[in-house]
């Protein structure tokens, strides 16, 4: 083995511990909701228009049916709110509504509400202004009144479910999601959220059974293949989670997340070369973005550890390209996976360059000056080895190590009691390591010896 890759033990723990749920998370979609301009389904909680009113809505009866809401919205716009009845307000709203003006929408209903407290249709409508809104918490009390005031709809339900499902209240959601599907059982939307909500509470083999389900109505569903993933994560089973991960990146799955997620997956049970791959998609389509740096990293070192040159080599090129947005420790760790590449491409002069670089980037790069201190070791520059093994040991991560490494090339030049004053540090630092007592013993025998 290389003895620069003794430097690289860390690439193999990052990739090896691919084991949480929380390494995938596939956002749930937004909610489309649809915006209804009328009120037959709940009648009997509306109220009728004033006879004074009669001529105004039969101007509006033909923009309704037309859909011509800019229209509507420019005569509501002439006339004062506070002197129109309930029914002319929730109708305004719905309109502004529609037209995504949220604050006017919010002020007509609300305004509806005043007249008319037990409006049903006002409370519906202003939880849909508050949901576009991402102001769920407010949306919640007007989904409650709505449904105990009548309103049995799918889309209230599921409204009230999302929201619970946003506030990690998995319980009602699933019971919310339910209701909805019992009404509407094709709903696409509802069905997710109901997904999401067993995942969310755990519920491992209801959430497989109705994912397995749903793949075999949908099977180029790739937003379901992202799910099955994330599910299989969730309970450790990381073949799973990379076989399907890998369908919904073959189904057109393109964020840079599940791609970074599908990297981390065969470096750490598939394939590396595979890996190298997807990583190098990631960063040629998102160099503005950091979400690769740290990956980057990692599969670098990792690929060096595992020696698969021809990999490393294509991942290290692609890296050139946008390397000035990492951090100076990250250009240095690459550095030092460049100096491993060049060592194992027989290439000392390349390799001694990556080193003073990596340093230099990083001067509290243990791993680096260890490394350096090696080369300069192998090439029997005896006394920058020292210096540089000696400046490694004030770093703490790597202080035990460099102090033994430092002690071995005093013992190679037959610099007995150096080497033994070394080793008594490293045994207070490691008070408990029975190789450094009996280390220092026979140390302390050669050191008798030369007097």
């Amino acid at each position: 083995m290389n003895p620069l890759l003794k430097t690289t033990l860390a690439g193999l723990i990052l990739f090896s511990g691919v084991s949480t749920a929380d390494t995938l998370q596939v956002k749930l979609a937004d909610p489309t909701w649809q915006v209804v301009l009328n009120n037959n389904a709940i009648a009997q909680r509306t109220t009728a228009i004033s006879p004074t009113e009669a001529s105004f809505a039969r101007q509006l009866q033909p923009l309704l049916q037309q859909k011509d809401y800019n229209a509507i919205a420019d005569l509501f716009a002439k006339r004062p709110l506070a002197q129109d009845s309930s029914a002319l307000q929730v109708l305004r709203g719905q309109v502004l509504l529609s037209l995504q003006h949220y604050e006017q929408a919010a002020t007509a209903l609300q305004a509806a509400l005043r007249q008319q407290p037990d409006l049903a249709l006002a409370h519906q409508a202003i939880s849909l202004v508050f949901m576009q809104q991402q102001q769920y918490q407010k949306a919640r009390p007007h989904l409650v009144a709505a449904i105990n005031l009548g309103v049995a709809d799918a889309q209230t339900y599921g409204q009230l479910a999302f929201i619970n499902l946003q506030a990690s209240q998995a319980a009602s959601a699933i019971a919310g999601y339910q209701q909805a599907l019992l009404l509407e059982p094709d709903n696409m939307q509802w069905q997710q959220g109901l997904l999401y909500a067993l995942i969310q509470s755990q519920a491992w083999p209801q959430a497989q059974a109705m994912l397995e389900q749903l793949l075999q109505q949908q099977p180029d569903n790739k937003a379901l293949w992202l799910q099955r993933s994330q599910l299989a994560l969730s309970q450790e089973h990381q073949q799973q989670a990379l076989a399907s991960i890998e369908v919904a990146l073959r189904l057109g799955e393109t964020a840079a997340e599940n791609l970074l997620l599908a990297a981390q997956l065969h470096f750490a049970n598939g394939s590396a070369e595979r890996g190298a791959i997807l990583l190098q998609q990631v960063i040629v389509s998102n160099k503005d973005s950091t979400a690769w740096h740290a990956p980057l990293v990692q599969a670098a070192r990792y690929l060096s550890y595992k020696q698969q040159w021809a990999a490393l080599r294509r991942l290290l090129q692609q890296a050139e390209l946008p390397k000035q947005q990492l951090t100076p420790q990250q250009q240095s760790q690459l550095e030092l996976v460049k100096a491993e590449l060049a060592n194992a491409d027989n290439k000392p002069k390349l390799a001694l360059n990556a080193l003073q670089q990596a340093v230099a980037l990083d001067p509290l790069a243990g791993d680096a000056l260890l490394a350096l201190a090696l080369w300069y070791e192998n090439k029997n520059n005896v006394e920058l080895a020292s210096l540089t093994y000696s400046r490694a040991a004030t770093i703490k991560d790597v202080q035990i190590p460099a102090l033994q490494a430092q002690a071995q090339l005093e013992i190679n030049r037959q610099q007995y009691q150096v080497a033994l004053q070394l080793l008594q540090q490293v045994q207070q630092l490691a008070p408990h390591r029975q190789d450094i007592l009996d280390n220092i013993r026979s140390l302390q025998q050669l050191v008798r010896q030369q007097r």
